[in-house]
């Protein structure tokens, strides 16, 4: 069973913390995640020690959800079988499987939030705000395939605040985010509730309701930028959320030649986002991508949420750039997930968006 260890932090590390100030454009912070020290170093090290071969047919226990390396040979054939399931429902238009969607499909049975996403606010918490969207993209989305799960929506402060040992201050990247999310787990606001900002001094009360929904992590490949929006594109379609920090900000969004709402890429920020979602138009793939800044990117006639918008594989590739200087970027397993229930699926039926373009 893996428990959440704090370790003293370094003498860098602390420095970096005392020496940290918001930097903040148009209300927002933009460098709550903070680059790699050694601290954080460590940690990533230990997370890459515990990664253990994928077996699908296993049904991980709370107490142990997976660190798996995306590039397992296991893990890379229930991958493959995925993206065959979820490309087929896609292309038949049987089931849609945006995460959004899919949240507004479920009935009262199935989900105990109608929130889908948090704004980041005041506290430099976008790292744990973009697990927490991969999170709840990767349970909509297996609820979609038939994963016996029920929805929940998290309140991201609470891990956010036990992931930099009890404290509110500075940012976070994503080795001790990561760590945290497979070890501490992620709080329910249906039971901690919808304050993000502020710490309830009764937490740990909840934290064993925390534990309940730990995620198995996987992480993605840091040879190349190019490899590793590959492994995020490639486990975007097969309906996994993924988290990824990095430097090159996103500065707006605009149509392309295909009438879909992109991101557009310019600037600097040192900040977390969240990809879940999955689309191919004329032959071009595009990654849904959301932000923790709140509805600033505007609605498409397509109904995506105002705090997203689709990231061409090209502009991933950009985008995966610095994204190692933040910690390995990760896709979320929640617990449940690589069980599957046609009888699930069936009870569940998700509609296409009016005018979706395929």
């Amino acid at each position: 069973m893996r428990r959440w260890i704090f370790k003293p932090p370094t003498q860098i590390h602390l420095r970096r913390l005392a020496e940290w100030s918001p930097q903040i454009i148009d209300g927002e912070i933009i460098n709550g995640c903070m680059e790699m020290d050694d601290y954080a170093e460590s940690i990533q090290e230990e997370l890459e020690a515990a990664a253990i071969p994928f077996d699908p047919s296993t049904a991980y226990s709370l107490d142990d959800m997976p660190i798996i390396r995306y590039d397992d040979p296991g893990f890379q054939k229930w991958l493959d079988r995925r993206i065959e399931i979820c490309d087929a429902h896609r292309e038949n238009q049987t089931q849609c499987l945006l995460p959004w969607e899919i949240q507004k499909a479920l009935n009262a049975q199935r989900k105990r939030s109608d929130r889908l996403y948090f704004t980041q606010g005041r506290r430099p918490s976008c790292a744990m705000h973009a697990d927490h969207f991969a999170f709840c993209d990767s349970t909509l989305m297996g609820i979609a395939l038939g994963s016996p799960l029920i929805y929940e929506s998290f309140n991201p402060i609470y891990t956010f605040y036990l992931a930099k040992g009890g404290s509110l201050r500075g940012g976070l990247n994503l080795a001790p985010c990561s760590k945290a999310s497979n070890t501490i787990g992620h709080f329910p606001e249906s039971v901690i509730g919808t304050d993000n900002q502020n710490v309830n001094r009764d937490w740990k009360k909840y934290e064993s309701v925390a534990q309940k929904h730990k995620a198995g992590i996987v992480l993605m490949p840091t040879d190349s930028a190019e490899k590793m929006a590959i492994a995020i594109m490639r486990c975007n379609r097969s309906c996994l959320g993924t988290n990824i920090g990095n430097a090159l900000a996103v500065a707006g969004t605009e149509r392309d030649k295909n009438g879909v709402k992109v991101v557009t890429l310019r600037g600097r920020w040192d900040h977390a986002t969240g990809t879940g979602g999955y689309r191919r138009v004329n032959g071009t793939e595009y990654a849904g991508w959301r932000n923790s800044h709140g509805p600033k990117y505007g609605r498409s006639d397509e109904g995506e949420p105002a705090d997203s918008g689709w990231m061409p594989l090209a502009s991933l590739v950009e985008f995966c750039r610095t994204a190692r200087s933040y910690g390995t970027p990760y896709a979320i397993l929640p617990q449940g997930l690589v069980v599957e229930d046609a009888s699930h699926a069936t009870s569940i039926r998700v509609p296409f968006p009016s005018g979706w373009r395929t």
